[in-house]
């Protein structure tokens, strides 16, 4: 027998990937009106809009702009603390690009 989490979670995955087309068609849609960047929209799907250097990577995801503005000095003084580190952050709106 499945574990509960398990069935809620394949059940998650099989809606999501049927579902994926009218998303991306959404996103389309969103970027056609100019509410996504016209560059970085697949990010949304998960597809890097750019290669990732090797080495080690610190993720920073800020939704808002207050968050992305909040986040800067945390990242200025990790990059100061550890130059080798790859810093990506990810936003939510186009306010914070």
């Amino acid at each position: 027998m499945m574990k509960k989490g398990l069935v809620v979670y394949k059940l998650y995955r099989a809606l999501t990937h049927g579902l994926s087309p009218l998303i991306r068609l959404h996103l389309r849609w969103r970027r056609f009106l100019g509410l996504e960047h016209p560059h970085r929209w697949l990010e949304r799907l998960g597809l890097p809009s750019q290669p990732r250097h090797a080495g080690p990577l610190l993720w920073f995801h800020a939704v808002s702009l207050g968050e992305g503005m909040i986040a800067v000095p945390v990242i200025k003084h990790c990059i100061r603390r550890m130059p080798h580190l790859n810093v990506l952050m990810t936003i939510t709106t186009m306010s914070s690009l």
